[in-house]
């Protein structure tokens, strides 16, 4: 009777989320950083492209924060992606999508910013979000989250 252990009941280890709701949450990353819509005008500004990365980089706040936003909102990507392509294994491979699936993503948002005022399209941003969706991917691998995910059933 007293050597019963106590069963877990706390929120981290008893909450579920869907993974359809991690799918909404993938999405709502992706799409995010092309907002605002109204900047797009049609025609492109290659000129505005910084092709190199990390080229004319100063500590500045500006670009500081924007290094570390970049990181930041696609290790949360990356960390939420593992889970979604291969959560109950330990593949080098996934980590390797991950990257790919963060790099075409990336690009893909840059090259929209192309045809943007008021938008400068960088490869730094896309070395960023690449190391943090690597680096997010590399974290859910080496420290699971303690939260089950279960498969979205549709249709009842």
């Amino acid at each position: 009777m007293g050597n019963e252990a106590p069963s877990p009941n706390t929120l981290l280890t008893r909450s579920t989320l869907t993974t359809g709701t991690i799918w909404f949450l993938l999405v709502v990353l992706a799409i995010t950083p092309l907002f605002p819509l109204s900047n797009f005008v049609g025609h492109p500004h290659w000129a505005q492209i910084r092709w190199i990365p990390f080229q004319d980089f100063s500590l500045s706040w500006n670009k500081l924060l924007d290094v570390i936003g970049n990181t930041l909102w696609f290790l949360v990507f990356g960390y939420l992606l593992h889970y979604q392509l291969h959560w109950d294994s330990r593949s080098r491979w996934t980590i390797a999508r991950i990257i790919a699936i963060a790099g075409g993503l990336s690009l893909s948002a840059e090259l929209f910013q192309v045809f943007c005022h008021n938008r400068i399209p960088s490869i730094t941003d896309v070395a960023c979000n690449i190391f943090g969706a690597g680096l997010g991917g590399y974290a859910a691998e080496k420290h699971p989250a303690t939260t089950a995910i279960e498969p979205c059933q549709l249709g009842g």
